[in-house]
């Protein structure tokens, strides 16, 4: 397979993976979220796509079949010479299965960007976009982050972890225009270019 390149993208839940994933779709990537297979099987059970069934669906799929499933399962969709943008990566072994697969032979055509952003500011534009399954009380949305975070189940999501392991971070707080993420990315971006 010869993708010509993968962006990876983590972050807690309103951190701006969004954000960053329609600036590459703007430069002609294809956005696939690991979420997307998960969105499909609650479909498939007749399960509503709330935040928790979303978690607690990936972590069932991740005890049964390993915790990079949704990696995998994506890699085989992926098509020869197309750059794409993955969204929703959570636990390192999904880390791992695109490293493994794409970074090879002195190649690195897969980059994970970290988005970074205060829980308060988090949960502000929770508040603000008003998306199905958001939570309505910051302490809600702790109690959903801190799942996120670190399961104590080693198969369920760790974003923290998958943070640790990212070739590059983002700071996306409320001090930070639009524009001023779009200014950093562009900057990334140059930088991914040239290597």
């Amino acid at each position: 397979m010869n993708v010509q390149r993968i962006i990876g993208v983590c972050g807690l839940n309103a951190s701006g993976k969004s954000t960053v994933c329609n600036f590459y779709k703007n430069k002609g990537f294809i956005v696939i979220s690991l979420s997307d297979i998960i969105r499909q099987t609650l479909k498939e059970r007749n399960i509503l796509e709330t935040r928790d069934n979303l978690i607690n669906l990936g972590n069932e799929l991740r005890n049964k079949s390993g915790a990079g499933v949704l990696a995998n399962l994506t890699i085989e969709k992926l098509k020869e010479n197309t750059n794409y943008v993955i969204d929703s990566i959570r636990h390192p072994d999904e880390v791992n299965s695109f490293r493994n697969k794409f970074n090879k032979d002195g190649k690195l055509l897969f980059n994970l960007i970290g988005i970074d952003s205060s829980s308060e500011t988090r949960f502000k534009r929770t508040q603000s976009r008003k998306r199905e399954g958001d939570t309505t009380t910051l302490e809600e949305f702790m109690s959903v982050e801190k799942r996120e975070m670190n399961n104590p189940d080693p198969k369920g999501q760790q974003v923290s972890k998958v943070l640790e392991m990212c070739d590059y971070k983002i700071s996306n707080n409320l001090n930070q225009t639009l524009d001023g993420l779009i200014n950093e990315l562009n900057d990334l971006e140059t930088k991914l270019i040239k290597k």
